[in-house]
């Protein structure tokens, strides 16, 4: 009897199962846009096991258009290079597209305590981002170029060495060693020298997290297709890492002791991220003044929206440590790559620099080094070519809306399609896979639509680090490039091959060889 009961119910729920994800993979049908057809489990999930995400946006495009839809499991995406369609979603109705989509094995961004920026919504966003904003500004970018300079110092030590042995090497595992240094003491004041000591636990963790973004686990599939039971992934998820090495854990318990120690020590001036992070950690211990309040409760409910949480303030040292470490490395290995295979623009660089530190004793600082027009060109050019971060540059509906005459409903997510907009010969001219960064000439740039060129996104949500990773990866082009010329790898014919993963990066490294100027 019971076996009939529950084949009964079962039943019941698989009708019930069947009729809401039929309903939910004819949205696209309904709105008019065209796309990829879905399987009724899966959507077009399996695609991407085969092609890379970013790669299979723009053979889309071909097919369908600038707008299209297609499914990650039930849930809609709709995918655009539309530029105007951007502009409403990313800026003039942020209010309903203010937060970012959700993985599979995401914490709440809501409720969650340990929520980071990046992942956070609504007013909390907001929250963190204004705590946030103020440690990038100017004045701190100034501040920090000394301890920049110092890590590039290192930095260029070992290349002195690699130069002086005539040697072919691959340049992007330096420059991780090195933006993960930068980002250490920039951000934490720790001396991790990874630069010398290739095998830094610190690094190799770092390394082991972005790594895992490569593998494509079972887990985010069965996430993807069942997004209802994301309580559920979360928890397997997290005894999984209980029950292996988990370089998260292992990250957040050393951030954890750096920032106890940090605490407990004698006071001291810092102008690392770190310091500026606990001065807008909230202490109920601390007297709080607010001149518009008499209550005691009042005043202290307004502190926590202006200070971090202990929880938020480990968790913003674990997002700054990973994106400071892994995407401007991978930025500066595509500029390598570049300068290597097109010797003109490098001379036109050097030229530059040459004229802005005519003196083997001028200090390169954030000032001189902002004023380089052709730098910037460079800078733009690269990160246009290669958008790495791209595949993340999408916003969730969190409000009904209309955008372009199309009804967009909560939950749906909006991907730009950043690869197909950086390559558009409407936009860039016949071939858009030639490296000119004349393409951000003061008067090219002028012509440009906002949303034209959006390597890190755009709007309130755009990258918070943006300034930082732009200085650092600068004045390390600055300082390579006034003592080195760079060539390429005596690899004939070969091509530059990029895989997805936490960023879009050169699968075999970038292999250079050095010449001292």
């Amino acid at each position: 009897m019971w076996t009939s009961v529950l084949l009964c119910v079962f039943g019941v729920l698989l009708i019930i199962f069947f009729c809401q994800r039929r309903k939910q993979m004819q949205i696209f049908i309904q709105m008019g846009i065209p796309g990829p057809k879905p399987n009724f489990l899966f959507g077009n999930l399996l695609t991407f096991w085969k092609t890379p995400m970013f790669e299979q946006y723009r053979m889309w495009a071909k097919a369908f258009g600038k707008t299209y839809g297609y499914f990650e499991g039930p849930s809609p995406v709709l995918v655009t290079s539309d530029k105007d369609i951007l502009a409403e979603v990313f800026v003039k109705q942020f209010k309903e597209f203010h937060a970012r989509k959700i993985f599979p094995v995401q914490v709440d961004p809501d409720k969650d305590e340990e929520v980071h920026m990046f992942f956070a919504r609504g007013e909390r966003w907001r929250r963190l981002r204004t705590i946030a904003n103020p440690a990038f500004n100017t004045s701190k970018m100034r501040m920090m170029s000394p301890m920049i300079n110092t890590q590039i110092d290192k930095f260029l030590s070992v290349l002195d060495k690699k130069c002086e042995n005539n040697e072919e090497f691959d340049v992007y595992d330096v420059l991780q060693r090195l933006t993960f240094d930068t980002i250490a003491k920039c951000g934490f004041g720790l001396e991790a020298d990874s630069i010398r000591k290739p095998d830094d636990e610190y690094l190799r963790n770092c390394r082991g997290v972005i790594d895992d973004t490569t593998k494509r686990p079972i887990l985010f599939m069965f996430g993807f297709i069942f997004p209802t039971l994301h309580r559920l992934w979360i928890s397997i998820y997290y005894w999984m890492g209980l029950l292996k090495f988990n370089p998260v854990i292992w990250l957040e318990n050393k951030l954890g002791a750096i920032i106890k120690e940090r605490k407990h020590s004698v006071k001291h001036e810092s102008c690392d991220l770190l310091e500026m992070l606990f001065n807008s950690e909230y202490d109920p211990a601390r007297t709080y003044t607010d001149p518009l309040s008499d209550s005691d409760s009042d005043v202290k409910a307004v502190a926590r929206n202006r200070f971090l949480s202990s929880q938020e303030l480990s968790s913003q040292c674990l997002l700054f440590l990973l994106s400071g470490y892994e995407t401007t490395s991978t930025a500066l290995a595509y500029v390598m790559h570049e300068m290597a295979h097109n010797p003109k623009v490098q001379l036109v660089l050097q030229e530059e620099i040459d004229r802005f530190l005519p003196f083997d004793d001028d200090v390169i600082e954030y000032d001189n080094v902002m004023k380089m027009e052709y730098l910037d060109m460079v800078w733009r050019e690269t990160l246009r070519k290669y958008p790495l971060a791209s595949t993340v540059i999408a916003r969730q509906c969190m409000k009904g809306t209309t955008v372009k005459g199309m009804r967009i409903e909560p939950g749906m997510i909006i991907q730009a399609n950043v690869w197909d907009l950086h390559y558009d010969p409407d936009v860039w001219g016949e071939d858009p896979n030639t490296f000119d960064p004349l393409r951000f000439s003061f008067e090219n740039k002028a012509k440009l639509h906002p949303m034209a060129w959006m390597p890190f996104g755009s709007g309130p949500r755009a990258c918070v680090g943006l300034r930082f990773a732009q200085l650092e990866g600068k004045m390390t082009i600055v300082r390579l490039l006034r003592k080195f010329k760079v060539l390429p790898a005596d690899q004939v014919g070969k091509k530059l091959k990029i895989i997805e993963g936490a960023t879009i990066f050169p699968k075999e490294g970038v292999k250079i060889k050095l010449v001292e100027r």
